[in-house]
């Protein structure tokens, strides 16, 4: 017994003493010897590929910052391969990057024309990088907009990014992070990315603007979507959460220029599959609430047959922003709704005798749309006559 306690106590005292050799960590990197990476950009090159890192100033952005001295840095490399052109970077920049504060992607569409499977492999195995940051196409060179000096107060990719999650909100363009695109494009779902360019600001500078959504199928670029055909998708997809749609005014002609404003409050989407006689059918009910954000042209809104009618109208509106986009993604052959997925997961046996069929059958996949909506009564006016 004596002989045992002696053991574990020796053996204790043997772990504390290792412990001693063990502490602290293993990995740690010293912050004035690292270059923090927040945006990136990818072009393609004569030589391969042209990577253009966009790198926080850490000396002029903090309280103590150097006057005068700009808050980004940017380093341009060219490679054969991805990891090539970063690797080269070590001979431009005097520190090492860093990853782990990306915030964007920006890929120019020249290059996602040609395919995306080299940049998205680099990213996909790189353990230093995060996969939370957005990703953007420009029709631009994607150094342009790394590069840009826009009028900010912070670093030009945080207020890019910043953009991005603002017109979120609108509901007329596409967001998405690396790690869901990851996700999609082992799937047969194609990915929306928002484009993104340089435009002249009022001042002297440039600035950033997000337009259309740029369809990715099997990480090639395939075409771009309107605003609205972006969010008829979005629709479906359950992704709208505020905007505004416009209908023509009630009881005018055709002609007339005058609309109702209608505010989107909040949307669901509920998307099944049905199976009859060998065919499938998509069933796409989408329900949306909001109020009347200007209808200058109406009298008497609270009228409940009115507003039923404006609901009817607005419902109409949302259906050919549906139809419009899934008339186009059907011409482009792009399941960007995830159909596809959803006939896997309904029936998964069917799945594996039509997978490799998909692109066949879904450019003539049926599909029926529902839309219900509703106009809340804390913004209806009662217009009294004038006197």
């Amino acid at each position: 017994m004596k002989c045992s306690r002696l053991r574990k106590i020796i053996l204790i005292c043997l772990l504390c003493f290792l412990c001693l050799f063990s502490a602290g960590c293993w990995n740690r990197k010293e912050i004035d010897t690292l270059a923090f990476v927040i945006a990136v950009g990818i072009d393609s090159s004569q030589k391969g590929y042209l990577v253009s890192t966009q790198v926080a100033n850490t000396a002029a952005l903090t309280k103590q910052g150097v006057m005068n001295a700009p808050n980004f840095f940017v380093y341009s490399n060219a490679g054969k391969t991805i990891f090539d052109a970063v690797r080269t970077s070590t001979h431009t920049s005097p520190n090492k990057l860093f990853w782990s504060h990306t915030k964007m992607l920006v890929i120019s569409e020249e290059l996602a024309r040609k395919g995306l499977n080299p940049v998205f492999d680099f990213f996909a195995r790189d353990a230093e990088e995060r996969r939370n940051f957005l990703l953007a196409i420009t029709p631009q060179r994607a150094k342009e907009i790394i590069n840009a000096d826009v009028k900010t107060t912070s670093i030009p990719a945080i207020t890019l990014s910043e953009l991005l999650e603002a017109y979120k909100f609108s509901s007329q363009t596409a967001y998405i992070n690396l790690n869901d695109y990851l996700r999609e494009q082992h799937s047969t779902i194609s990915s929306l990315l928002p484009e993104v360019r340089l435009v002249k600001d009022q001042g002297a500078k440039v600035g950033y603007k997000v337009y259309r959504a740029a369809v990715i199928k099997k990480n090639k670029f395939i075409s771009y979507l309107t605003r609205k055909e972006t969010r008829g998708a979005l629709w479906v997809l359950g992704k709208v959460k505020s905007g505004i749609v416009e209908t023509k005014c009630l009881d005018k002609s055709k002609n007339s220029k005058e609309r109702i404003a209608f505010e989107i409050y909040k949307s669901d989407a509920k998307v099944k599959v049905k199976k009859k006689s060998g065919q499938y059918m998509i069933n796409v009910d989408i329900k949306e609430q909001g109020n009347i954000a200007e209808a200058s042209c109406i009298k008497n809104e609270i009228n409940p047959k009115k507003i039923k009618k404006m609901e009817k109208m607005k419902a109409e509106a949302i259906k050919k922003e549906v139809e419009s986009s899934l008339k186009k993604a059907q011409e482009l052959n792009t399941d960007i709704f995830g159909f596809g997925e959803l006939i896997h997961r309904s029936y998964p046996k069917d799945w594996k005798k039509i997978e490799k069929q998909w692109d066949e059958i879904f450019p003539t996949l049926k599909v029926k749309i529902k839309v219900e909506t509703k106009i809340t009564s804390d913004a209806l006016i009662e217009r009294k006559p004038q006197k």
